[in-house]
């Protein structure tokens, strides 16, 4: 598998390089120059496989060539079959049409154990036969920075620094990154909010590209294994609640696109489905583009769904690749909203984008609403984020539409906003619970570059 930049610079990198280098050079986010599609047939013979197991069909054509087929079959299983538990996913059965997929059986419960825990895998392999060691810089809104943690700190070879915005994640999401005991992982909260977290890890991987003064790869879903990864939930999920090939739609609740992307991959691999219906919060860049075609940056606010609230969705810059074929117009989109705070893209484009993308935006109050009706509908307790997701699937699509709604993190994350909601008591999981005991150790910088790279450089 060959690997270009979504800005057309940086082309025809090995999987290897891609994985390493994280950001492309060029500022870009690296894709496969070709995808394979499957047929019918081929899917079908997919259905009955286990999880890592399913896992290793739809990914090894990423990795083969760094990675052997047995080399790749094992860190498959080391993924997914010590740290799910029995049930990887759990479902929900609403009615014969809806369906909730429950995406946080994971060591950190939250959807995003199940890219991270293959990355981090991948990392110690590669980084194994390569006989380097490597820092891993990433920057959360919530959950990708325990999840990248419990995933990639087992490796002796890697030293991970994540970034946070300082009393913008819950507690317990902050507790599972700044409670861990371990000499080679660094957590680092930033006066800012999200955005800036993310800027700030892009353009520390300018200046190191610059530089060249530490190995530096990362753990944000600009690494394309973070898309590969989430991949595989797409099939598992179609395969348990359908025994036909009918067109499914998916509803998921996004803030950088990563989830969503992941879903318009395996659409673009053959899985039959028929729409992906983003949910968003106040922060409703997502849904203002849809709607209007503009990619406008206004100012982030806070929300009960903190892991949404986002003005720069990185992911987005992959799919209008798609779309464009053109590096140098997504480059000049792209350095437009850097300087400007907005773009706007072709009419045909956002026409052929609607055709796979739905799109809507939930307010807090109604999403506390919806935790509180789920509830009382089906005794479900139901996290902010998939709440959203479920409010604006039911506004998106008629009510016989065959869909499959992901939840994307346990509700206990949330506990406050929950036990607002459903007025009922509930509590932490027992593995939670203790890790509220836990001291902290992290430290606080401002939103500046100089800061986070005397603090790296320290550590280096």
């Amino acid at each position: 598998m060959i690997y270009s930049s979504t800005r057309g610079s940086d082309i025809n990198l090995k999987f290897g390089d891609v994985l390493l280098n994280g950001l492309a050079k060029d500022g870009g986010l690296y894709v496969p120059n070709s995808i394979k599609s499957y047929s019918q047939e081929e899917l079908d013979s997919l259905r009955e496989l286990d999880y890592s197991s399913l896992a290793f069909e739809l990914t090894k054509d990423f990795v083969l060539g760094e990675i052997s087929v047995n080399e790749y079959k094992k860190i498959c299983i080391n993924s997914y079959k010590r740290s799910f538990g029995k049930e990887i996913i759990s479902f929900d059965k609403l009615d014969q049409h809806k369906y909730i997929a429950n995406l946080f059986n994971g060591p950190t419960y939250a959807f995003k154990d199940f890219a991270l825990q293959l990355l981090g895998n991948i990392y110690d392999y590669v980084l194994k036969k390569r006989k380097i060691k490597l820092t891993i810089l990433g920057a959360t809104s919530g959950d990708t920075g325990s999840a990248a943690i419990h995933g990639c700190a087992k490796s002796n070879n890697v030293k991970i620094f994540i970034l946070f915005p300082l009393n913008r994640v819950s507690e317990i999401q902050r507790k599972q990154m700044t409670t861990v005991k371990k000499k080679n992982v660094f957590n680092i909260a930033v006066k800012g909010n999200f955005d800036d977290c993310q800027r700030m890890v892009k353009n520390y991987f300018k200046l190191n590209n610059e530089t060249k003064k530490i190995n530096l790869a990362a753990v944000n879903s600009i690494n394309w294994v973070r898309i590969m990864g989430q991949i595989v939930y797409y099939f598992w999920s179609y395969f348990r609640v359908s025994s036909k090939f009918d067109p499914m739609s998916f509803v998921v609740p996004s803030g950088n696109f990563g989830n969503a992307y992941a879903g318009y991959i395996s659409k673009k691999m053959g899985l039959p489905i028929k729409k992906i219906i983003i949910g968003s919060n106040k922060n409703d860049i997502l849904t203002r583009f849809f709607k209007t075609g503009k990619m406008k940056i206004k100012k982030t606010l806070t929300s009960l769904s903190p892991s949404m609230d986002i003005q720069i969705s990185s992911n987005f810059e992959r799919l209008l690749f798609d779309f464009y074929e053109n590096g140098k117009m997504i480059e000049k989109l792209f350095n437009k909203l850097e300087n400007t705070k907005e773009f706007s893209v072709a009419k045909s484009h956002l026409r052929n984008m609607r055709k796979t993308f739905g799109y809507g935006r939930l307010s807090d109050l109604e999403t506390k609403k919806t935790i509180n009706q789920i509830f009382d509908r089906y005794k479900l307790i139901v996290d902010p984020h998939t709440a959203v997701g479920l409010s604006v699937g039911e506004k998106q699509l008629n009510k016989k539409e065959r869909r499959i709604y992901l939840a994307t993190a346990h509700y206990s994350k949330f506990i406050k906003t929950v036990k607002e909601s459903v007025k009922k008591k509930v509590d932490y999981p027992n593995k939670l619970k203790d890790i509220l005991k836990k001291k902290e150790k992290f430290e606080i910088i401002e939103n500046d570059i100089d800061q986070l790279d005397k603090l790296i450089v320290r550590q280096n």
